[in-house]
């Protein structure tokens, strides 16, 4: 995979936050506010977020308008961290992130730094260069995450999470997003049930998911380029699911399903009012689901 990039292009990692820190920069109400994400930026990449024509810019050069599905991005994190501090106020107090690229919860949540230790889980590259860039940021961290490197398809969880310190006989809270697109089938599967078996009863884990859904012409047209953007960047999307496929995969593995939301639903609860006309225009789908007894 290529999350770091090349030299060329932008990774998955800093393409990602690059679009928080825009979006945190120059959006009237930050649908997530993260002040962190311009600290984890290469230069050039900083001067982009910077810029507050960078999107219009983006739209000019390419003809797509990456807004509609960052927002499906920036929303996704938003839905994790509610959970996340709903969690917290029930007493849990270890959070793992799957696929965590150059999220930044651990590093300015300050007011949760004291209460729940983070655990990041991703390939040892990612998180190489994003301690490195830690390291030259300018603002101090709330917290440094644990970091668990993992290559989610030849590697088990279950070996490297507890080596690290997670305890699997407290419940925790888990989060796995904007990444299972980049994972196959199998290795998807083989992870939540790997995951499983470190989830004490009442555990709960967040994802989303590219839904093999019924699309329209603009949004066929739109994931054709976008899944074609990511391709050339060497990242291309391995996987999407029936929904009520992914639903029976998480049943027999011992989950409870709490929630199955769509982007209409990520709409309504973060975008509903704006004015900028950010909102997620893409089919997504978010679970929360609970390790049963």
């Amino acid at each position: 995979m290529a999350k770091t990039g090349d030299g060329d292009n932008l990774g998955t990692a800093e393409g990602a936050v690059l679009g928080r820190a825009s979006h945190t920069l120059h959006a009237e109400n930050p649908v997530l506010r993260d002040t962190w994400a311009i600290e984890l930026l290469g230069e050039a990449s900083r001067a982009v977020a910077r810029d507050p024509e960078s999107d219009a810019k983006v739209l000019a050069a390419s003809g797509i308008d990456f807004r509609l599905i960052l927002a499906v991005g920036i929303g996704s994190l938003r839905y994790a961290e509610d959970e996340v501090e709903r969690a917290v106020e029930r007493g849990v107090d270890q959070y793992v992130i799957l696929g965590a690229g150059f999220d930044t919860f651990a590093l300015r949540r300050n007011d949760l730094a004291d209460r729940i230790r983070v655990f990041e889980v991703d390939f040892p590259d990612v998180q190489s260069l994003k301690r490195d860039r830690i390291d030259a940021a300018e603002a101090t961290p709330a917290q440094r995450p644990t970091f668990v490197p993992v290559d989610f398809e030849t590697m088990k969880i279950s070996d490297a999470l507890p080596a690290a310190g997670f305890d699997p006989t407290r419940p925790s809270i888990w989060s796995w997003m904007n990444t299972i697109p980049y994972v196959t089938v199998e290795a998807t599967e083989a992870t939540l049930s790997d995951v499983r078996t470190l989830m004490a009863p009442g555990s709960r884990l967040c994802l989303n998911y590219q839904g093999k859904v019924p699309l329209t012409e603009a949004q066929a047209e739109y994931l054709g380029k976008i899944g074609l953007t990511t391709s050339e960047g060497g990242e291309p999307w391995v996987s999407s699911w029936l929904p009520e496929s992914f639903e029976e995969v998480v049943a027999e593995r011992g989950f409870r399903l709490i929630e199955h939301a769509t982007e209409d639903d990520l709409n309504a609860r973060y975008y509903a009012g704006r004015s900028d006309g950010m909102h997620a225009g893409v089919p997504s789908r978010l679970v929360t689901i609970e390790a049963s007894d």
